[in-house]
């Protein structure tokens, strides 16, 4: 599976998951000041994970970012040793 596929399904499956609780906590019965707290408090957590994900794709992506910049430099170092350095003007 492709990471673009796999990063989908856990997408869907914490939304799943986060609608799921919500649904639970609003349906149980407990009083609605204790019941607003719990929410509050699920949604405190939710937002702190967010920033940790949203936190792990910049890296994931500087990551990238960075293997492809040294695979097109090592590129452009192997067509000059081979060819020379020879810059061509418009």
């Amino acid at each position: 599976m492709s990471e673009n596929n796999s990063g989908s399904t856990l997408l869907a499956f914490l939304l799943g998951a986060v609608t799921g609780a919500i649904v639970g906590i609003l349906f149980a019965p407990a009083e609605g000041k204790q019941t607003r707290k719990v929410v509050a408090k699920y949604i405190e957590d939710l937002e702190e994970k967010g920033e940790e994900l949203v936190d792990d794709g910049k890296k994931f992506v500087e990551d990238g970012a960075k293997k492809v910049k040294d695979f097109i430099d090592d590129g452009k170092e192997k067509l000059i040793k081979k060819f020379g350095n020879k810059e061509t003007t418009a």
